[in-house]
């Protein structure tokens, strides 16, 4: 397991503490866990409905890709949502895998119009091989929640600490599944607890895993600590008999986010860093993918990290390789399927744009993913040098000047070289302040943001504190 030495001087949490309160109240929740733990066919059963029929049926109705299917490994991130109506009741929407996108639209939208709350679940890679992505969708997704699977029969694995750790290293709260107990030994299944509550336990991660047992432990866990800052539920279910999934669902119903997008009022500015924030309401949308849709053009999606964007708003796209901006317009946005007149701080949308200059040839390859779309009237300077404090969770060796991992901040997915720092050298658990330069081109970044390092088995966990150029 990776290692965190806790360390007072290193403070990860990057905004907490309130409510988004426009139309259906959305709660983001990461699914995580190791490989053949059940992530999918959870997301599946909890999306529709239907329990699985053993074989893979739950799961097949979430996969993007045809290679998903064939092999049943989720390999790249994508969202799915299920509602709870006025009554706390659950709304599904049960399209099968081979569903049109129309369909699948629609069946959105018939959640969406029948829910006053929204869960939106993040089918993340289980797989080793997959683990930037795992933390690209940490990082970049921005979850309220996460929620760890692990099977009964395999045990807390490698890639369940690994994946714990890195949700507690972003201080995001969690809270676990244990699926597959109708296979599962008695004595294997105490085992897997056992170790899981070791995990949980430690000074690392520093929770109180409770068992929910009952309905009414779903709802007292909550009352005592909503934001699950100190306790952990851990829920005992099968996605085959059903057992238990009652109590899940009780327990997600009642989730509410809890992160901060805006900067705050006047009467509260003192009570928090507002550098977490990029300026003092601008727009910023951070892109985490594209498309070329036909009939429409590009097509950018990503989350609205401040501010409000609006159709037929003036914005520029950037920074580009050579650290310039474009300008451009909204021309329409769509958030989860359906069209909308603008989003706010904390939303997830698709935009679709036009450039100003008609002569500029922009093309789909040249955007990617870590640029932002900004206020035409506050466009930032590229970043390419900055410093950071940085704790070194894990490493084989020593790092020193001219070591380069890859930096894991938001969006952002890019090598960096360090150019200088207050230590000759760092080990497992040493702290330093760090200058680092992008290797490949500059990018959108701004002070307090939180950031993982990896390379390799190496682990480090950082935030910003100064942009140099």
């Amino acid at each position: 397991m990776v290692d965190l030495p806790p360390n007072p001087d290193v403070k990860m949490s990057e905004a907490k503490h309130v409510d988004l309160s426009r139309g259906p109240t959305d709660v983001r929740i990461a699914v995580i866990g190791n490989v053949d733990s059940g992530k999918s066919t959870m997301i599946g059963i909890l999306t529709s409905g239907v329990l699985d029929d053993g074989r893979g049926s739950a799961r097949s109705r979430i996969f993007r890709h045809n290679h998903e299917r064939e092999n049943g490994r989720t390999s790249c991130a994508s969202q799915h949502i299920m509602g709870f109506d006025s009554q706390l009741q659950p709304v599904h929407q049960p399209v099968s895998g081979s569903a049109s996108a129309k369909q699948t639209t629609r069946a959105w939208q018939a959640v969406l119009k029948q829910s006053d709350s929204i869960i939106t679940f993040i089918d993340l890679a289980g797989h080793e091989k997959y683990l930037k992505t795992t933390i690209g969708g940490l990082t970049g997704c921005f979850p309220d929640f996460a929620m760890i699977i692990c099977g009964a029969n395999m045990g807390a694995s490698k890639m369940t600490k690994e994946h714990l750790a890195v949700a507690t290293a972003l201080d995001i709260p969690v809270f676990v599944v244990v699926t597959k107990v109708d296979m599962c030994p008695e004595e294997v299944l105490r085992h897997t607890l056992k170790q899981l509550f070791k995990m949980l336990r430690s000074p690392v991660c520093g929770k109180m895993p409770k068992i929910m047992k009952k309905k009414k432990d779903c709802l007292s866990i909550l009352e005592v600590d909503p934001s699950l800052q100190r306790l952990c539920p851990v829920f005992l279910v099968s996605a085959v008999t059903g057992i238990n999934m009652d109590k899940l669902n009780l327990f997600m119903s009642r989730l509410r986010s809890t992160t901060l997008w805006d900067p705050p009022t006047d009467d509260s500015k003192e009570e928090i860093d507002v550098d977490l924030h990029f300026g003092h309401g601008e727009t910023v949308f951070e892109i985490d993918e594209t498309f070329a849709v036909r009939g429409v053009g590009v097509v950018l999606s990503g989350t609205v990290t401040s501010g409000k964007m609006s159709v037929n708003q003036a914005m520029c796209l950037g920074p580009f390789s050579d650290g310039s901006f474009k300008y451009l317009l909204i021309r329409s946005v769509h958030a989860k399927r359906r069209p909308v007149e603008d989003a706010i701080a904390g939303e997830s949308c698709s935009v679709s744009v036009r450039f100003k200059n008609v002569r500029e040839k922009v093309d789909r390859a040249h955007i990617r993913r870590g640029m932002v779309l900004v206020d035409e009237a506050h466009v930032p300077l590229p970043v390419t040098v900055f410093t950071a404090q940085v704790l070194v969770l894990h490493h084989p060796t020593t790092i020193k000047c001219n070591y380069e991992p890859v930096l894991h901040c938001g969006n952002i997915r890019q090598t960096v070289i360090i150019e200088d720092m207050t230590e000759d050298a760092l080990r497992s658990g040493d702290s330093a302040i760090i200058t680092f330069r992008f290797k490949c081109r500059p990018e959108f970044l701004h002070k307090g943001r939180t950031l993982i390092l990896r390379e390799g088995n190496t682990k480090c966990l950082g935030k910003v504190l100064e942009i140099v150029r």
